[in-house]
């Protein structure tokens, strides 16, 4: 019976080892339609406008808008191993301070923040030629926690 016990736990620290760690480099899968946002509590429905992040305990927090993000980071001061958005564009997921971030009012975004991210400089400067506003760093977007919009429902597409 000791044998068993000690097999047991054997087997249980050679399990726990095999765990997989939170791949950083990649970032966590999101199931458009049904993942809910951490912030709003609504579904997360268009990828262009969302937008991630791995605790430093390796959990995943997902939201509907980049904005929504930067506010729920903000009050909840989670230690974040790394944040990810999508393309505007492309919807191709960025690791967020490698982004360049346009915040305009005249974005409609899931939560009206008007933030949304690109992975190129010139598309981001063509883009705020187009539609106003400014250009920001990931630093910049999260220091000010929510820029654009103050309004805090989901806007029509």
């Amino acid at each position: 019976m000791r044998k068993l016990f000690i097999y047991s736990i054997v087997v249980l620290f050679a399990l726990s080892a095999c765990q997989s760690q939170v791949d950083l480099s990649q970032p966590p899968d999101n199931r458009y339609g049904e993942d809910i946002c951490e912030e709003c509590n609504m579904i997360i429905s268009e990828p262009r406008f969302a937008a991630t992040y791995y605790t430093g305990e390796g959990d995943a927090r997902r939201f509907d808008d980049i904005g929504g993000m930067a506010i729920y980071r903000a009050e909840h001061q989670e230690d974040v191993a790394q944040f990810w958005v999508h393309d505007y564009i492309t919807e191709a997921w960025i690791i967020a301070d490698q982004a360049y971030f346009v915040v305009s009012d005249n974005l409609q975004t899931p939560m009206g923040h008007g933030v949304v991210a690109l992975s190129d400089q010139a598309q981001a400067e063509n883009l705020i030629a187009e539609v106003g506003g400014m250009l920001m760093t990931f630093t910049e977007v999260m220091e000010s926690s929510g820029t654009g919009s103050d309004s805090h429902s989901h806007s029509e597409p």
